[in-house]
């Protein structure tokens, strides 16, 4: 296969062909291993709505084929005491046939290139230990672009039905025997009423005092406004939130994403994506953490998954019996406009796809 019979071109829109070029592509470097369904057009709507300029989405075409992607989705970071505007680089896969013949990096280099047009300060990404694009990414670092390391960061998860899960990933004997010596696979305790409740619209200025405040107490920290945060909040069969409500006032939220994981079977689990609670007492943040356990439970989800970003306390999550997973992500940076480093960041709060 050619590049020359290529286009790199914003994306058509052709949500369903990119969803199964995607998993005939992942399928073939995961084997039997599951994995999560980031390509599903719903999800992908909750993402790409809130992106004007459609040159961030990135297609390759053979003609009306598409055969690689990329997303650059627009935010806004808090960094040593001002506001930058970034891009999250993400969602990049190409065709079988085309790699190692130079597809990623042909979209790769025009996304760094769109996102210098646009004045970014820098472009976030996480890489999988192992993956293709860790290696891809080596070498473009080896090569001389700015790509900086900013932390690893771990997967965490509690698993709330042992058996699924072991049919689902194809888990060993003794990663089962693991995960029943720590409890990890015992379902939350039945209790009464909930301290947690679904998210209503008039909850958005509470919601977005919470995440805002983060930026105080974290080295590199998304800061939202209200019409963004809406829709990350609460999105129809994507994205649901949960809020703690202490003396009349919103004093917590858990927010999370419904990712289909793709393996022996598909099953969904609960991607924790924003959480505060910064004024709730130790034995509060128990509570909310199994009241949360206990609804994802009740809606038939079969596990949750968090990341060691360090933004808040996992110890509630902790005692709760998360563990570690037998993942982790290393979080990038390409330098653009920034005239500083993000190197060796331990506290990072930002979205994980």
């Amino acid at each position: 296969m050619s590049l020359a019979e290529i286009s790199i071109e914003p994306f058509r829109g052709d949500f369903e062909a990119l969803e199964r070029m995607a998993h005939a592509s992942w399928r073939d470097e995961y084997g039997e291993a599951s994995f999560p369904n980031f390509y599903k057009p719903a999800f992908l709507r909750y993402l790409f709505d809130r992106v004007k300029d459609r040159d961030h989405l990135l297609a390759a075409y053979r003609e009306r084929e598409i055969v690689g992607f990329l997303a650059n989705l627009p935010q806004r970071f808090h960094y040593q005491g001002r506001i930058h505007r970034a891009v999250y680089s993400c969602l990049l896969v190409s065709r079988r046939e085309f790699l190692r013949r130079g597809l990623a990096t042909a979209l790769i280099e025009e996304a760094l290139r769109v996102n210098r047009k646009h004045r970014y300060d820098f472009a976030l990404l996480t890489l999988e230990a192992g993956h293709r694009s860790t290696k891809l990414m080596d070498k473009m670092a080896a090569a001389g672009h700015p790509l900086e390391w900013i932390k690893k960061i771990r997967v965490i998860a509690r698993i709330l039905d042992l058996e699924r899960v072991a049919r689902s990933e194809g888990l060993k004997s003794w990663e089962k025997a693991a995960v029943r010596l720590i409890g990890g696979h015992r379902p939350p305790k039945p209790a009464g009423t909930s301290v947690l409740r679904p998210y209503r619209s008039g909850d958005l200025d509470s919601c977005l005092a919470l995440l805002n405040r983060i930026k105080d107490t974290v080295r590199l920290a998304l800061v939202w406004e209200a019409e963004e945060l809406a829709v990350e909040l609460d999105c129809p069969g994507v994205a649901r939130t949960l809020v703690y409500e202490k003396e009349g006032r919103v004093a917590g939220l858990v927010n999370f994403i419904q990712h289909d994981h793709l393996g022996r079977t598909v099953e969904k689990w609960a991607w924790l994506n924003h959480v505060a609670y910064p004024e709730l007492t130790p034995a509060e943040r128990r509570r909310f953490v199994q009241d949360f356990l206990r609804f994802i439970h009740g809606e038939g989800y079969l596990g949750a998954i968090e990341w060691t970003k360090n933004y808040y306390s996992l110890n509630p999550l902790y005692r709760a019996r998360f563990f570690p997973y037998f993942r982790a992500v290393n979080l990038m940076s390409w330098k653009l406009e920034a005239p500083f480093s993000l190197r060796n960041i331990p506290d990072v709060y930002e979205i994980q796809v």
